[in-house]
Order: structure tokens, then C-alpha cells, then sequence
């Protein structure tokens, strides 16, 4: 029973953090992808050590608990984030912009299938930071509180 509500309390600062990095990813990610990449990371140690403080489980058990719970919540909101972000700017203006770079023609379902694969490899990419973040913050918060 007692490790049961131990793993609640980290579920349970999974879920708000998750609910709060589901809204920061999506304010965060209107500007590129790259943005929610890096608050991934700061969502991932805030969620991580406050899991560690909510568990008497060893800190980065309860952290990877918590970020593996708020994990798919950031990622959604990240990736919402990045699709409104895409639909303002268009697929043509992808179209042109990826065409410049690349110095070859792209037509604009091939920039938008381009895009929605780069958000595919972003929400993974956030999804690995936040849980090994969340798991290494709440193992240095441990470590500190054993101090």
C-alpha cells in the first residue's frame, strides 16, 4: 500500500507538470520547433524534482515516473504548437523557404510532408529530454536531500 501512494505522488506531479508543460510547449513551439526542444529540458528538471520530493522512492525512479507521465502532454502541446505555427505561415511560403535552402525546386505537399516528419522527429527528440531530464533532476534532488 505504501509503495502504491509513494508511485501516486510521482504520478501525480507527473500529471500537473505534464498540464503545465502541455501549455508552455505549445506557447513555446509557435516560434519553431527548436524553442520546445530546449524548454523540454526545463520542464523535464522542474518535473523531475519536485517528483523526487513528492516519492520517498529512490529520486530518479520517481523523476522518470514523472516524466514519463508528463512526457505525452508536453509533446502534444509542443507539436499543436508547431502545426498553428505552420498553418500561419503556409505550405507554399514552406515550399519557397525550403527551396531556397536547399537550391532545388520543392512543391508544397512535399515541404508539408517534410514538415510534419521534422515534428515527428521533434516530439521524440522532447520526449527523450524531458524523461532524462525529469529522471537526472530527480536523482540530483535525492542525492541533495540525502546530504
Amino acid at each position: 500500500m505504501e509503495e502504491r501512494e509513494e508511485r501516486d505522488g510521482a504520478v501525480r506531479v507527473g500529471m500537473i507538470w505534464g498540464g503545465i508543460g502541455g501549455v508552455v510547449g505549445l506557447l513555446a513551439s509557435l516560434p519553431g520547433s527548436l524553442v520546445g526542444i530546449l524548454v523540454a529540458g526545463f520542464i523535464g528538471f522542474s518535473c523531475g524534482r519536485r517528483a523526487a520530493a513528492a516519492g520517498r522512492r529512490a529520486g530518479a525512479l520517481s523523476g522518470l515516473i514523472g516524466g514519463a507521465v508528463a512526457a505525452p502532454v508536453y509533446v502534444l502541446g509542443s507539436t499543436i504548437g508547431a502545426l498553428l505555427a505552420a498553418r500561419l505561415i503556409g505550405a507554399a511560403e514552406l515550399a519557397t523557404t525550403l527551396s531556397e535552402v536547399l537550391g532545388t525546386k520543392v512543391s508544397a505537399d512535399l515541404a508539408w510532408t517534410y514538415f510534419l516528419f521534422s515534428l515527428v522527429l521533434s516530439a521524440i527528440l522532447e520526449a527523450a529530454i524531458l524523461v532524462s531530464t525529469s529522471s537526472a533532476a530527480g536523482a540530483w534532488a535525492h542525492r541533495a536531500n540525502r546530504e
